[in-house]
C-alpha cells in the first residue's frame, strides 16, 4: 500500500478548518505540515506533538467541581509496508484542569493512551534491548497513564508519600491495566477517534461535512480492511491480542 500521508493531513486540517472548535488543531497541522512530510519521506514515520483538541464534555468529572481547561494530542506513527500494518502506532492525550478548593488550588490533569508493544514476540528479533513483558500486552491496545503523566506526577504532586496533609483522606486511584486490544489508528483516524471521545456532538458536526466524512472513511479502508483480513489468520491474531491469544 502506497499513500501519502502527509496529503492525508492536510485534507484534514482544511476538513477541521469547516468547524470552529477545531481551528487550533487545524493550525496545529499546519504549521507542522513541513515537518510531517520531512519525516515521511525519510523514513514513513511522523510524530507529533501538543497537538490541541476540544477539551471533553463536562459529564462524569472526578474530582467534584473540577474544571477543564485544554487537550492536547501527542503521537507517533511508523508504516513499514512489509508489514502490512503499522510499525508504530502511539497515541497520547493529556486533558488539563484545576479544582479551586478555596484557598487551595489544585492542578489537574488525565491521561491516556493508544500504545504499541514494541517487545512482542514477534518483534524481539528486531527491537534492540527489549525484555518481554511480564503482563501480557496486546501489539496494539489502550492502556491508562503514559510519559505525560510521569512527568505530572514527578513533583508536587497530590496524593504521594510524604505528605504533610493530617487526617485521612480519600483519592482515585490508578494502576497500570487493563490493556485492552484495539484497532490499530493513523493519525487522521486517531483525530478522528479523539474527537469522538472529547465530545460528540463536535465530531458529529464534522462528520457532516462530506470532505471530512469521504477522508475518514478512505483512512478506515485502506487501514482497517486489510487488518481485518488478516485476523483470519492465527498467526496473525496471536501477535495483535499478545500471549492471550490461544486460538
Amino acid at each position: 500500500m502506497v499513500f501519502s500521508l502527509p496529503d492525508e493531513m492536510e485534507r484534514m486540517s482544511a476538513a477541521l478548518r469547516r468547524e470552529p472548535a477545531t481551528q487550533a488543531t487545524a493550525d496545529a497541522l499546519d504549521t507542522n505540515m513541513g515537518r510531517f512530510r520531512s519525516q515521511w519521506t525519510k523514513d514513513r514515520q511522523m510524530r507529533g506533538n501538543q497537538l490541541p483538541l476540544p477539551v471533553p464534555r463536562n459529564q462524569g468529572l472526578h474530582p467534584n467541581g473540577c474544571e477543564l481547561q485544554a487537550s492536547y494530542l501527542d503521537f507517533q506513527f511508523e508504516w513499514k509496508e512489509e508489514e502490512g500494518t503499522p510499525w508504530r502506532a502511539e497515541y497520547q492525550v493529556r486533558v488539563e484542569g484545576y479544582l479551586d478548593a478555596g484557598e487551595t488550588l489544585f492542578d489537574l490533569q488525565d491521561h491516556w493512551r493508544l500504545d504499541t508493544d514494541m517487545y512482542a514476540p514477534s518483534r524481539r528479533t528486531t527491537v534492540d534491548g527489549g525484555n518481554p513483558s511480564k503482563e501480557p500486552h496486546p501489539l496494539f491496545h489502550f492502556q491508562r497513564g503514559g510519559h505525560a503523566q510521569d512527568a505530572f506526577s514527578a513533583a508536587d504532586f497530590l496524593p504521594a508519600a510524604p505528605c504533610n496533609i493530617a487526617g485521612v483522606w480519600r483519592g482515585l486511584m490508578q494502576s497500570p491495566g487493563p490493556r485492552i486490544p484495539v484497532i490499530p489508528l493513523d493519525p487522521v483516524l486517531a483525530i478522528d477517534f479523539c474527537l469522538s471521545q472529547n465530545d460528540g456532538t463536535i465530531w458529529r458536526r464534522l462528520r457532516n461535512f462530506p470532505e471530512y466524512f469521504d477522508l475518514v472513511e478512505s483512512a478506515q479502508a485502506r487501514l482497517w480492511l486489510p487488518f481485518f483480513a488478516q485476523l483470519q489468520d492465527q498467526k496473525f491474531r496471536r501477535t495483535w491480542f499478545g500471549p492471550s491469544m490461544l486460538v
